[in-house]
């Protein structure tokens, strides 16, 4: 139906508080709403606050459940202006979500916090409150509330059931302030509210269970973040790992789905260098992780094996970082070849390089310096470093000439032994890199490019977009991370560096989703939650009306250039 005037709504609120006959046309179950809350209440003057309980009295067991699908479904809301909430049957806040500071600044100065009681009892007619008094989806906008402090707000909720016996056991809720999207509010949370009902179907298989009971057993007795992942891609994480960002759980759950992985194993996460326990349950019930230790390590500045904060933890990755570190170790030479930016130096010196002059490690020799000095000058020099019998990388040697290869094999050969040497090349494939190593006479170590290790996307994006601007928070969320993980990279670890400078650069900060990422990175994507929900919503309303536009936008309580433009973004017809 069309949104009613405001003034309409005051006098129809008016006319029911008073008892009086004359009812405006409006929606019966906002009346019987109205007249609950009058009940419990009598004026709306009269709720000035919202009280709250102790969070001791909130159900831990109920948030845990939800936690993992509705920690999802915040990041797709990121940017739309809303507060994500759950609330159980009592309509006590357990959790809530958002990305938005301004959003959860909103909430605060509403009270809509975890502990807060926002039955019809308490403060009347709401989003939370009202669906857990009928069971039934409802929205509510600006003065539709019974209490004058919520007329700035529209909330719409749904109520969670348990798929086989329909109990009520929860209220999922979207909250902000009132704006124009507000139409299409209602068929979003109930589609989050239907993904809760399938979640706890999946939980429900005795596979499930059994991850289930041991996901709550090791939540109870550990103290830090527990996620466990089960089949049919069901997901749970307790409240002490809702810390964790999209490319934490990407990573943690990529390490379980290796069948040979169990024990303790160091992953680099978000906050850091991170020891996971990893048990898998019997009978193919899934896997639980739990982040027993995080330490924050900082770069070296000597030669060493690889180590944090190198970023990259895939296995290909970790395997060409070993052997570097065993040719180390033994000063016996090697070239470390692979595509142009795709870390040789970094995988040489153990810690990440940064080519600009004031940082640049002693360590580090260019070959393109040769060019400059000219080629005796140039092994001069090379010379005095190797006989220093400091540890050496000799950076780029692709670009020298055969005298100057042949020169500086010699110097390294005359060494042996002496200090570790080891040598960088770009080259386009593999067998490019073997044939030069052929010639030159050390053994080759291959860096995969990039896009053969989308894994290592991630924690990558961490590492640069720390070093870029620490206090911007860049975090792509999960579908960016997907558009991520799925590009090519022809540019490997530059490439994603200078994305990341391009973001900052245009002022982007905190989540990032794929409308901010190059047209070049974001290739073909899936519709968000939001969109997939507006899209529904609008061919459900084209339908009612038989494809007639304006009725539709009536339907929808939204203006018909709005529903033109939307139907131009997702390629309806009438």
């Amino acid at each position: 139906m069309t949104a009613a005037d405001p003034k309409l709504i005051d006098q129809a609120k008016s006319e029911v508080l008073s008892a009086s006959p004359q009812l405006a046309a409006l929606r019966p179950e906002l009346v019987t709403s109205w007249q609950r809350s009058k009940e419990a209440l009598g004026s709306p003057e009269r709720v000035r606050d919202v009280p709250q309980v102790g969070l001791e009295l909130l159900d831990g067991h109920l948030l845990e459940m939800f936690q993992a699908p509705l920690a999802r479904a915040s990041e797709e809301l990121d940017g739309t202006g809303l507060g994500l909430l759950l609330a159980d049957s009592e309509g006590r806040i357990l959790q809530r979500w958002s990305h938005d500071r301004s959003v959860v600044a909103y909430l605060d100065d509403l009270g809509t916090v975890r502990g807060a009681v926002l039955s019809e009892e308490a403060v009347g007619t709401n989003g939370v409150g009202t669906v857990a008094a009928t069971g039934r989806s409802v929205q509510i906008a600006g003065n539709e509330h019974f209490a004058e402090f919520y007329r700035a707000a529209m909330c719409a909720g749904s109520p969670v059931r348990h798929p086989l016996t329909g109990r009520l056991l929860a209220v999922v809720t979207l909250s902000g302030q009132v704006n124009d999207r507000a139409g299409l509010l209602r068929p979003l949370s109930h589609s989050i509210a239907t993904q809760l009902g399938q979640h706890v179907m999946d939980a429900e298989r005795p596979a499930a269970r059994n991850m289930l009971e041991a996901f709550l057993a090791a939540s109870r007795v550990q103290t830090g973040p527990v996620v466990a992942f089960g089949p049919d891609g069901l997901m749970m994480q307790n409240q002490r790992a809702s810390r964790l960002v999209s490319a934490d759980l990407g990573l943690l759950q990529r390490l379980c789905a290796e069948p040979s992985r169990s024990g303790r194993v160091s992953l680099e996460l978000s906050e850091g260098l991170t020891d996971v326990q990893v048990t898998r349950l019997d009978g193919g019930s899934g896997t639980l992780a739990v982040l027993v230790d995080t330490e924050r390590r900082q770069s070296q500045t000597g030669f060493g094996p690889m180590r944090p904060p190198l970023a990259g933890r895939s296995p290909e990755w970790l395997a060409v970082g070993q052997l570097v570190a065993r040719h180390r170790e033994a000063k016996t030479p090697l070239v470390i070849a692979g595509e142009p930016g795709t870390g040789k130096t970094s995988l040489g010196l153990g810690f990440p390089f940064r080519p600009d002059q004031a940082n640049r490690p002693s360590a580090v020799v260019d070959a393109a310096e040769r060019h400059v000095l000219g080629t005796r000058r140039w092994l001069q020099r090379l010379g005095e470093r190797i006989a220093s019998h400091a540890p050496l990388i000799v950076r780029g040697i692709d670009t020298l000439d055969p005298a100057a290869i042949s020169g500086m094999c010699s110097l390294i050969d005359s060494a042996a032994g002496g200090a570790a040497v080891l040598l960088t090349m770009s080259a386009a494939t593999r067998a490019e890199a073997e044939a030069a190593g052929t010639r030159l006479g050390y053994p080759i170590a291959w860096v995969p490019p990039l896009r053969e290790r989308a894994g290592d996307v991630g924690p990558l994006w961490r590492v640069l977009a720390d070093r870029a601007g620490r206090t911007a928070h860049l975090e792509p969320n999960r579908e960016a991370l997907a558009a991520l993980e799925a590009h090519g990279w022809p540019g490997n670890a530059v490439e994603l560096r200078n994305v990341i400078e391009q973001l900052l650069l245009s002022g982007r900060r905190g989540s990032i989703g794929v409308a901010e990422l190059p047209m070049s990175v974001r290739g073909t994507r899936s519709l968000t939650m939001i969109e997939r929900a507006e899209l529904e919503a609008i061919q459900r309303a084209l339908h009612e009306a038989d494809g007639n536009r304006s009725r539709a936008a009536e339907i929808l309580g939204l203006s018909r250039a709005t529903v033109y433009r939307k139907m131009r973004t997702y390629r309806l017809t009438a």
